[in-house]
This record gives structure tokens, sequence and C-alpha cells, in this order.
């Protein structure tokens, strides 16, 4: 039986999850919280467009800032909620117990791990360090032959039929 080494002796390399959902800074709150509860996570990335990290937009973040004045305030980019610069992070090689300490300097219950301070490449969670403590192996998916995390965004594509939201699809009488 292979027996895992103390958490106290592992990395964060051992402990992230590397497939992560990402959103862009532009996407709307809306469909971030939409992402979260599809996926069921409560952290997304934010990546621009040429994969640059801006930080983690969280479920808690969301709920205590959510105004139900009306739609316009849903669609409000994600940037908007982020923090300035990108928060909390760690390097890959990190020992456990120093993310830990880090995410509760932060105050939250994430780091995001970069290599160089820059490249995402993965997230570290209460969650997870919960889960590896319990001796349950990390929630991680790798493409076959690389070690580079999975990261997925998801676009929303309507029907080519489709109007301008306000505009009913239905024929005039």
């Amino acid at each position: 039986m292979n027996a895992l080494p103390a958490l106290e002796e592992r990395t964060v390399a051992d402990v992230m999850a590397t497939d992560l959902l990402t959103v862009t800074p532009d996407d709307s709150i809306l469909m971030a919280w939409e992402l979260m509860g599809r996926a069921r996570v409560d952290h997304l990335p934010v990546l621009t467009e040429d994969a640059e990290f801006m930080g983690v937009i969280d479920a808690q973040t969301i709920a205590a800032n959510w105004e139900p004045t009306g739609p316009e305030r849903a669609r409000r980019p994600v940037r908007s909620l982020l923090r300035a610069g990108v928060g909390a992070t760690a390097n890959p090689a990190d020992a456990i117990p120093e993310a830990a300490r880090t995410m509760l300097e932060s105050g939250c219950d994430y780091v995001a791990v970069l290599i160089d301070g820059r490249a995402l490449v993965g997230l570290l969670t209460a969650h997870d360090l919960i889960s590896a403590l319990a001796g349950l192996p990390p929630e991680r998916t790798t493409r076959p032959g690389t070690s580079m995390p999975s990261m997925y965004r998801i676009e929303p594509v309507l029907p080519p039929e489709s109007r301008h939201p306000g505009h009913s699809m239905l024929p005039p009488d």
C-alpha cells in the first residue's frame, strides 16, 4: 500500500485543482453565478482573452454584492467585483502549511497557483486542503502527455433566429 506523505510534507502541486472553469473580466456577474451553480464550484479564475490572470471571483463575493434591483446590475462585468491586484497566490512548489498561512492572512478560502507570479496553473481551496487531510486524491484532470492544466471557458451561444433582449420572438398578430 502506498501511503501518502503527511500533508505538511506535501506541496501545493500535490493538492491543487487543475481542472478549472474560467471567466473573462467582461463576462457578467450573472453568468459567473450561473456557471458556479451548474459546475458546483465556488471559485472561478478570471483570465483575459490573452490568458492573463486577473484574479478569482468567488460565490461569497457575488452573494455579498448581489443587488436585487434589476437585471442591469446582474449584467455588470465580473471585473467590477475583483479585488485590487490578483489576490492571494502560491507557487506549485510551496509547502502546504505556507499556502494555508497565505489563505488565513488574506482572509480567503483559496489561493491562485501561479508560475513566475503570472501564469495560472491551478487553484488551491480550503476544500482541497480538507480533502487532502482526509486522504482523498485531488480533483484534477490533465491532458494525456502533458502537465498543463485543463482550463475551460464556456461561451453562451444563441440560436441564429434569436433577437435582441426585450424583443419578442413571437410573430406579430
